[in-house]
């Protein structure tokens, strides 16, 4: 199962929604049949016709530092 399919199943059966939305590393590792590693969040976030997500990338690392 593939991250398209978990989209898919969600729309279609609304207790495994319900269950991603709540508690989504957990279905996610059960739906996969996989053991994500412990430092791993997972965050779902349901859009809507009036909520946008922006998910900002982790700035790639370039050797060279910088000043925060």
């Amino acid at each position: 199962m593939e991250m398209q399919e978990i989209i898919t199943r969600a729309w279609q059966d609304p207790e495994f929604k319900e269950s991603l939305l709540a508690n989504p590393k957990r279905t996610i590792e059960d739906a996969l049949g996989l053991t994500l590693p412990a430092d791993i969040e997972i965050f779902i976030h349901e859009q809507t016709p009036t909520t946008l997500h922006l998910i900002l990338p982790m700035q790639p690392d370039t050797g060279e530092e910088t000043n925060q």
